[in-house]
C-alpha cells in the first residue's frame, strides 16, 4: 500500500509541456511582442529563458504518435533513448548545408539518440524533403487540414512554430528548446555553415561542455 501511494504522489509531482504552455505562453507571447516592437532584443531572450527554465525545463512529454513518411505511425513512448523533434515548414527553403550537417551528426550518434523532423504539411511535401536526409533521420509529418494530430502535438506547432528543435531525454522531459534552429542566411560558406550548424546541435545535446563530441548522456 505504501509503495502505491508513493507511486501515485510521484506522479501527481510531474509537471507536463502541454500543461506548462496552456498555462504561461500567453503571456510570454504578449510580453515578448512588446520587447520586439521596441527592439529590445535581451529582454526578448529574457523572457524566453525565463519561461524555459522556470516552467518547461524538465516538464514531461506526453506520448504523441507521428506518421512516417515512409508508412507507419512512429510512438514517442517506445523510444529507449534520447531524441531531437525538429519541427519544419515545407514552405522554409531548407539549407543542404543544414541538412548535411544533420545527417551527419545522425550518423556520429547513431546507437545514441534518434533524430526526427517533423514536417507540418502534407505527406506528399513532406516526402519530397524526405529524400535529402539519410536513413538515420526519422522523417514525419502532420497534415492538420486531417484534424487527427493529438493535442500534445500541436502545442509543439502553436508554442514555438517552426523550424525549433526540441531535445528530450530517455525519460521524455524536455531538455532544451532552440526556438530558431536553422542556418542563417548570413552563412555564405559552406565551412562556416557547418560549423553553425554542428554548434547548434552540440549546444542541444551537451549544455555544459560545448566543444565535446563524444558521448550523449542526460543525467542530470
Amino acid at each position: 500500500m505504501l509503495g502505491c501511494m508513493f507511486q501515485a504522489f510521484s506522479q501527481q509531482q510531474k509537471t507536463y509541456f502541454d500543461s506548462q504552455i496552456g498555462k504561461h505562453l500567453k503571456a510570454y507571447k504578449a510580453n515578448s511582442e512588446v520587447a520586439m516592437q521596441n527592439g529590445d532584443k535581451e529582454q526578448a531572450k529574457f523572457l524566453f529563458d525565463s519561461l524555459f527554465e522556470n516552467h518547461l525545463k524538465f516538464s514531461h512529454v506526453r506520448d504523441m504518435s507521428l506518421n512516417k513518411v515512409k508508412g507507419g505511425t512512429l510512438n514517442t513512448s517506445s523510444i529507449d533513448k534520447p531524441f531531437l523533434l525538429i519541427t519544419k515548414s515545407s514552405w522554409e527553403i531548407i539549407k543542404d548545408e543544414e541538412i548535411n550537417e544533420i545527417n551527419r551528426m545522425s550518423k556520429m550518434y547513431k546507437g545514441q539518440i534518434e533524430i526526427i523532423v517533423l514536417f507540418w504539411d502534407s505527406k506528399e511535401k513532406a516526402k519530397q524533403h524526405s529524400k535529402d536526409y539519410n536513413s538515420n533521420v526519422t522523417i514525419t509529418y502532420i497534415d492538420e487540414r486531417d484534424n487527427n494530430a493529438n493535442h500534445t502535438i500541436k502545442t509543439f506547432k502553436h508554442s514555438f512554430g517552426a523550424p525549433a528543435c526540441f531535445f528530450i531525454s530517455e525519460d521524455k522531459q524536455l531538455l532544451k528548446i532552440d526556438k530558431k534552429f536553422t542556418i542563417s542566411n548570413s552563412y555564405n560558406r559552406s565551412e562556416v555553415a557547418f560549423s553553425a550548424m554542428h554548434e547548434k546541435i552540440k549546444w542541444m545535446l551537451f549544455s555544459d561542455e560545448p566543444t565535446n563530441s563524444g558521448i550523449i548522456t542526460t543525467l542530470q
